[in-house]
């Protein structure tokens, strides 16, 4: 799956200076280059920022050097956090210290691969983020003077305390009652009709972060389709589920994301999610979980530039062909996003349209959980 949402792993989610893209040689004489990943989600209880070491040495190879953990890490980096006001004055209101940890203890071991497995660092803060602050990550190292920095706002994806407050990141699907009653509705394989996922990014007054009067940049939408195998032999059901990715997509200048789905893309993924019916089981469509999430412009921009399969805090992949990392020798991405998700009804008679469609013979639905 692609790193944004796998963060779901959590993890790496710039005022007054230029991003850039920029490859480095793996062959080219030894010198030390920082790479640095890190997501900042308002709903996590603890974040991490991963920094690592570009693995180049003349007289050494590389592959070898990344099997070595030594070679991986920096012995002694000073990282902070420095809160600074979100309408772009530059003011620092105060300073967060993060310590070094071992992701495997934290709960993220480390992908197995030709790289290291452990010990895999990260850098840690848990203070609870604010969107009314933008957050500038600070990196020193103290053995050469090297300073690097990047900053990102804070995206709100504080689901609503009642149903009578609009939430900042608004999903019509998750949020209002009245449309969710409707529930998704695909239930034609007409090429032309598509269906509809909705939000809105309600930014506060002033914001003004590196020129952007949003800190929306790009959204990827995520639908897990739920179900239920029931055997017909001996009655029991067993819970399954799927997650499929329907991908990125950018904004309007004004926070809003209109992802239109072709019906066709819908069964498409409802087929691949369930596949043939196991020997005596037959199928009970549940709800479908929707998951929305918005980054940065940043983020965007990174998206264009290359795929991110395999980067991020737990991946071997750290050879990044975009950076937004403010320093001479570092490369990476760090930047916000936000999540919002909840559960949404297949309607009847979308579930009537597939339960007699033959593409969906071997499936074998028969009806639902809910009534």
């Amino acid at each position: 799956m692609k790193k944004f949402h796998s963060l779901i792993v959590a993890i790496v989610l710039l005022v007054g200076f230029t991003a850039c893209s920029e490859k480095f040689n793996v062959a080219a004489p030894y010198k030390s280059i920082a790479v640095v990943w890190g997501f900042l989600d308002e709903a996590d209880t603890a974040h991490y920022v991963r920094i690592e070491k570009a693995f180049l040495d003349q007289n050494k190879n590389a592959i070898t050097m990344a099997t070595v953990a030594d070679s991986s890490y920096f012995s002694n980096l000073n990282v902070r956090m420095e809160r600074v006001d979100f309408q772009g004055t530059g003011n620092v209101f105060d300073t967060i210290h993060l310590v070094r940890v071992n992701m495997a203890t934290e709960g993220y071991p480390k992908q197995s691969g030709v790289f290291f497995d452990s010990p895999s660092y990260a850098y840690k803060f848990t203070n609870a983020l604010n969107n009314y602050y933008s957050y500038r990550l600070v990196i020193t190292n103290p053995a050469t003077g090297a300073v690097d920095s990047v900053e990102t706002p804070i995206i709100d994806d504080a689901p609503p305390p009642n149903q009578y407050v609009t939430p900042t990141f608004y999903v019509p699907l998750i949020d209002d009652t009245t449309v969710e009653l409707a529930g998704l509705d695909f239930g034609s394989t007409n090429q032309y009709l598509h269906t509809d996922i909705n939000a809105t990014y309600n930014t506060p007054s002033g914001f003004n972060w590196n020129g952007y009067a949003s800190p929306i940049g790009i959204a990827e939408i995520l639908i897990q389709f739920n179900w239920d195998d029931s055997d017909v032999v001996n009655n029991n059901k067993i819970a399954q589920s799927f997650l499929y990715n329907f991908g990125y997509t950018t904004l309007t200048s004004q926070g809003q994301l209109n992802f239109q789905i072709p019906h066709t893309q819908m069964y498409s993924a409802l087929l691949d999610a369930l596949g043939n019916a196991p020997t005596n089981m037959v199928r009970l469509l549940d709800r479908c979980q929707l998951y929305v999430y918005f980054s940065t412009p940043d983020y965007n921009t990174y998206v264009q530039v290359e795929e991110t399969q395999g980067s991020g805090l737990t991946g071997n992949e750290i050879e990044p062909t975009y950076t937004n990392i403010k320093g001479k020798n570092v490369l990476g991405m760090f930047t916000g996003r936000g999540m919002r998700s909840g559960y949404v009804t297949i309607d009847a008679s979308t579930v009537d349209s597939v339960k007699s469609n033959a593409i969906f013979t071997n499936s074998r639905i028969v009806g639902t959980v809910y009534h």
